[in-house]
């Protein structure tokens, strides 16, 4: 059995309070080797699983690769049944990647996002998951061997866990060279560092008699106490020490002195292990001394594979190393070292050619096993004397380190191959190839660039070529063109498709979108031939971008054929970009196609978590006309907060842009001007400059003022003049109807909106046949009516902004002759009440007032209510009210909104309450159309 606690009270208190109660929090347990770190953690496991707690162990080993402490704690408290879990969904396939129980993620492609920080997002949801009805307790031991991925990891945990009901305890030694990582894990402001001091005497004492069953003499005792430091295993051990050396011998019921203490010391703890090594049997000894070589995490199954002995052989050799005191049996009868210290006590006896012989023979041995033990087998050829097959399969590692997101370790890993693998210029190429994609994936551009210029002089043929692709695409994806452009010169054939697919993006990003076209139509036709299939899907990706303004019909042809190229091929990253490609098209007048959604699935799938938010956002852009912008906006507004911890700013800003935009529309623009002060902080940028006007523009025009919302966009709109390459938005279509309607005689914004190539946006060609009906009614001398069905047919996907456009004509409705208005007002008056545009459906009531015509009651339009609500017996005025608790307000803001008494607010939620069963106002949050 291992050894029992003694002492430590107050530290175990401490503990055993942070992990009982109160909001989530890393702790840190520091010590040096032998202060009882791991005792300590044994009996805290024990008690907190007493008390009810969900308990994960994990230790970190020397090369145990990323992530595995919190992986072997995670796969003892996460069934793979979790994985069904409907809040783990997003996260799933991340979670996959270090729980190999668990069902199997996609290939994950480029990361947007820092793999540590999704990976952090992921344990913290399932952290929640498993604290939802008790405390979870993650006790990770030796964290001064855990690789920099993990330690990153734990530092991202220790800002989230607040939220959270769960406690992670983490031990590390703090006498030895400290990795940076776990320098930041002390200065953390919210990690609680619990530091194990040297016992004070009288626990020494106690400690001394358990070791040896009765009290020592004082002179002993004082000798233990002053030479062991109150270090624990020193003191154990210098207890053993007396007793094996025969300067104690018993005494009737205790001990006594054979000799004075004080003129030599007896055997120091090297020695002593040295003695009990030499004291077993030869084939005992011989294991000992292998199993140090191999590492200190014991496997019994691992020195039977190493001896090519049967297990019960083994078995009566770790027997004998227990009854010698070198090894113990923790509680579940494991063999394990008795502490790390012993185990580099052994190795320390045997010469270095020892070490390498014993290495040797167990790399050689473990071969057949490599897949599952690559790291230690990597580990022993380098000692054993074969560098460059240690090499090739440390690269190999790195690659696994990289799928699983764990780049800082991949770059270690890769360090260490490319020091053993000199000698194989061949092995070299590849190490350094890998070194630069790691680099770029890690958006390290600058340190991508530095090692392939330290490679290319040297490198010829194929071996250049591969450094330069590798050196340009880094480049692309940092955004460095120029540079990218060099790389690319260094090619003797610039008619490989690699080549002309990477030339063709350079030329996409610098505006020539001939020569883009050119190059990428180029590397497509080579790319059919010869391959690879990905450079056939990155260039049919160029052309489907080259052609989207200028010819849609074959722009989507090369996305679709890039989608089926990527399906058929199991290029997963590259089908999501094709398919988003698609989703895109929709915004420009396609039939919805759920393109987009299962691009998101799919990137969730590969866990590639912000590629998914990307997606997200995208759809919201897609969502809007036919959801409104009060609709759209929770979800813009999650779609930010996700974006944000993840660190993807550009999409953030972009969603916050949509969350003004909703807060506009729901009558609280001065939110929506905090919001954009978010945004210019975030990404200063004249897109987002653009968005101040054009939500100034709004909120003037929903307060009727058509003139001073004009202005706006006009302002709007000089912004967007100056950036040829933003995105063919609808506020042009906005700007051109409303101009419009204020001067019918003026066709210059009809012009100009013309000429331009937004119009493939389909929202802008139905915003300009309303335009030109205005001005067609204005003169009296062409029917307007085909044009008003051909903007309505336009935006049939799109219910609100027809509306929203129609609306606008209301203001020149001659007539008749612009459509029955009272009838486009009534229509909208009820669509807008059911979505929850509140503020537009009172801009529809004053147009209605203004015809002398009666506005509708809520209540009266029954199809307002969503079937399932209409069932229960919900009311149009209930779901108001219904949608504004769903946003978060009291009761005095939504008497405030909807221009009611409290009181009969306070009636529409109880009524609410009773109809839907409900008992909470978060209840009714998720009952919410």
């Amino acid at each position: 059995m291992g050894p029992t606690l003694v002492g430590r009270s107050e530290e175990l208190a401490a503990l055993l309070d942070a992990c009982h109660g109160g909001p989530g929090r890393l702790v840190l347990v520091t010590g040096c080797a032998g202060s009882g770190k791991t005792t300590l953690l044994e009996e805290l496991t024990r008690r907190v699983a007493e008390a009810g707690a969900v308990v994960g162990s994990g230790h970190a080993v020397p090369g145990g690769g990323p992530f595995r402490p919190v992986a072997e704690a995670l796969v003892r408290v996460a069934p793979p049944a979790l994985a069904d879990e409907g809040a783990l969904s997003p996260f799933r396939a991340v979670l996959a990647r270090i729980l190999p129980t668990w069902p199997p993620a996609l290939a994950a492609g480029t990361h947007l996002v820092d793999p540590v920080v999704v990976l952090g997002e992921a344990v913290l949801a399932l952290l929640r998951v498993l604290s939802t009805d008790r405390r979870t307790v993650l006790v990770l031991d030796d964290a001064q061997w855990a690789d920099r991925d993990t330690l990153a990891l734990l530092e991202y945990l220790a800002g989230g866990l607040r939220e959270v009901a769960a406690t992670l305890v983490v031990a590390a030694r703090d006498d030895q060279a400290v990795p940076d990582a776990l320098t930041a894990l002390h200065r953390h402001a919210r990690i609680l560092t619990v530091a194990l001091r040297p016992l004070p005497p009288a626990e020494v004492a106690l400690l001394v008699r358990r070791t040896v069953g009765g009290e020592l003499p004082p002179e002993a005792e004082e000798y233990v106490a002053r030479v062991g430091e109150g270090v624990p295993l020193l003191v154990t051990e210098l207890a053993a020490g007396l007793l094996e050396s025969g300067s104690l011998v018993p005494d009737g019921n205790g001990w006594r002195t054979t000799s004075r203490l004080t003129g030599g010391l007896p055997p120091s703890h090297l020695a002593l292990v040295h003695n009990r090594v030499a004291g077993l049997a030869p084939r005992a000894r011989e294991l000992v001394r292998t199993a140090a070589v191999l590492g200190p995490e014991l496997d019994a199954d691992l020195l039977t594979t190493v001896f090519g002995s049967d297990a019960a052989e083994v078995a009566d050799a770790l027997s004998s190393a227990v009854d010698a005191g070198l090894l113990t049996r923790n509680a579940a009868g494991d063999v394990r070292w008795r502490h790390a210290l012993t185990c580099g006590a052994v190795l320390a006896g045997l010469t270095q050619p020892e070490r390498g012989a014993i290495a040797a023979r167990a790399a050689e041995a473990l071969e057949d096993e490599v897949g599952v033990r690559r790291a230690l087998v990597a580990d022993l050829h380098a000692r054993g004397g074969r560098p460059a097959r240690a090499a090739a399969l440390l690269l190999e590692e790195a690659r696994d380190a990289v799928a699983a997101g764990a780049l800082a370790t991949a770059q270690e890993i890769l360090e260490r191959a490319l020091v053993l693998a000199v000698g194989d210029p061949g092995l070299v190429v590849g190490i350094t190839v890998e070194r630069i994609q790691a680099f770029a994936l890690a958006t390290r551009t600058d340190e991508a660039i530095a090692a392939a210029d330290v490679a290319l002089p040297t490198a010829t043929g194929a071996d250049r070529t591969a450094l330069a692709v590798a050196a340009a695409r880094a480049c692309v994806g940092g955004q460095r063109f120029d540079e990218a452009g060099r790389y690319l010169t260094m090619f003797g054939d610039t008619d490989d498709p690699r080549v002309q697919a990477l030339a063709a993006h350079i030329a996409l990003n610098a505006e020539d979108l001939d020569q883009a076209l050119a190059l990428a139509t180029r590397a497509a036709g080579a790319a059919e031939q010869v391959g690879p299939p990905d450079v056939l899907c990155e260039a049919l990706e160029v052309v489907g971008r080259a052609l989207r303004r200028r010819d849609p019909a074959t722009s989507v042809a090369a996305f679709e054929r890039a989608e089926r190229v990527a399906a058929g091929h199991g290029l997963t990253p590259w089908r999501i970009r094709a398919l988003a490609e698609l989703g895109a098209t929709e915004l420009y007048g396609a039939a919805p196609t759920g393109r987009i959604a299962e691009a998101q699935a799919l990137a969730l799938d590969a866990g590639m978590l912000g590629t998914a938010t990307a997606l997200d956002l995208q759809a919201i852009a897609m969502t809007v006309g036919a959801e409104g912008m009060v609709g759209v906006m929770s979800r813009a507004e999650r779609c930010a907060d996700r974006a944000g911890r993840l660190g993807l700013t550009g999409i953030q800003a972009h969603a916050l842009m949509f969350a003004a935009r909703g807060r506009v529309h729901a009558g609280r623009a001065g939110e929506a001007d905090l919001l954009l002060d978010d945004v210019d902080r975030l990404v200063p940028s004249p897109l987002y400059r653009s968005e101040r006007s054009h939500n100034r523009a709004t909120d003037a025009w929903l307060d009727g003022d058509d003139e001073r919302a004009a202005r706006e966009l006009d302002d709007c709109i000089a912004l967007l003049r100056e950036l040829p390459a933003a995105p063919p938005a609808p506020v042009w279509g906005e700007w051109v109807v409303l101009r419009t309607v204020c001067d019918p005689t003026d066709d210059g914004p009809r012009a100009e909106l013309r000429e331009s190539d937004v119009l493939v946006q389909a929202v802008n060609r139905a915003a300009l046949a309303y335009a030109d009906a205005v001005a067609a009614a204005h003169v009296q001398q062409v029917d307007p009516g085909l044009l008003l069905a051909e903007g309505d047919r336009l935006l049939v996907p799109h219910p609100f902004l027809r509306h929203w456009l129609r609306i606008m004509l209301v203001a020149r409705a001659v007539d008749g002759r612009l459509g029955d208005a009272p009838a486009l007002l009534r229509e909208a008056h009820a669509w807008l009440l059911a979505h929850g545009e509140n503020r537009m459906a009172r801009l529809c009531a004053a147009h209605l007032r203004r015809l002398g015509l009666p506005v509708p009651r809520p209540g009266r339009y029954g199809e307002m209510v969503p079937p399932r609500l209409r069932a229960l017996g919900v009311t149009g005025r209930e779901l108001e009210v219904l949608r504004l608790v769903a946003e978060g307000l009291g009761n005095i803001e939504i008497a405030g909104r909807l221009q009611l008494s409290r009181r009969t607010v306070e009636t529409h939620v109880s009524n609410l309450l009773l109809k839907t069963g409900t008992r909470s106002r978060e209840g009714l949050t998720g009952l919410a159309p």
